[in-house]
């Protein structure tokens, strides 16, 4: 079933269209493509969208002009998420961006995964599409007694820890990531990591690795969307404390 999501997409580039176009168009049946500055501007004086991607040059109006327009207080498309598209990435440049009112930014190729997890991020939670596994207060219970081999005592013992823990270390790659220093919250993710691989917490696991290797391999424009992703995960799994410490004694 496709998305009912309304994404705008802004690329002069033929070829990038048909690409983003044939990844996008078997989830998500709401799509508009605009090959100009000129024609971006026209549909975006017009019409909501739940989520907008513009490339950084383009004939007409650039990304960059098209951006401030976008964010006018008269603007209907004044709150929704813009996502910057370039080929080319400098040091400074995501923080230019970003400066310029962009939510987040995109590097030509781009690939499926990445659309995926920022949708995930910055569509509304009605309508994003997730590709990642969800656990809920019941399976967390379940999963951790089958790794300590029905072992009530020590299960209870490592989800005492892990509701401590897990928000603690969240907190702290936070801090580093503000800091800019991405070996430490590599290394504080892959503790994390660790640790909910061995519980077997499959959707928590899923989304430290993203963001454990995307700090390893230094791709700084999915690094900010990854880790929303997991704390968000982290967030909800601390808020099931008392739901998953009854069904813990109950099973």
């Amino acid at each position: 079933m496709n998305n009912s999501a309304s994404i705008f997409i802004a690329d002069d580039n033929e070829i990038n269209r048909f690409l983003l176009q044939s990844q996008l168009e078997e989830k998500y049946n709401n799509l508009t493509f605009a090959a100009d500055g000129k024609i971006a501007l026209n549909y975006l004086q017009q019409y909501k969208y739940d989520l907008i991607l513009l490339d950084i040059h383009m004939p007409f109006y650039s990304g960059l002009e098209l951006i401030k327009i976008i964010k006018e207080d008269s603007s209907i498309n004044q709150s929704t998420p813009v996502i910057a598209i370039t080929a080319q990435f400098y040091n400074d440049e995501q923080k230019t961006l970003i400066d310029d009112k962009f939510d987040e930014c995109l590097i030509k190729p781009i690939l499926l995964d990445q659309l995926d997890e920022l949708f995930a991020l910055w569509l509304p939670k009605s309508v994003a599409a997730t590709a990642y596994p969800v656990l809920t207060e019941t399976d967390y219970a379940p999963s951790l007694l089958q790794r300590t081999s029905g072992n009530k005592t020590l299960a209870t013992t490592i989800f005492n820890k892990l509701f401590i823990e897990l928000p603690e270390q969240s907190l702290l790659i936070e801090q580093a990531l503000k800091a800019n220093e991405l070996i430490l919250a590599k290394d504080i993710t892959h503790k994390l990591h660790g640790s909910v691989s061995f519980c077997g917490f499959s959707d928590i696991q899923v989304l430290a690795n993203d963001l454990e290797s995307s700090l390893l391999k230094h791709e700084t424009y999915l690094i900010t969307t990854k880790f929303d992703l997991l704390k968000e995960k982290i967030t909800y799994f601390a808020l099931q404390k008392e739901s998953i410490f009854l069904q813990l004694q109950s099973l």
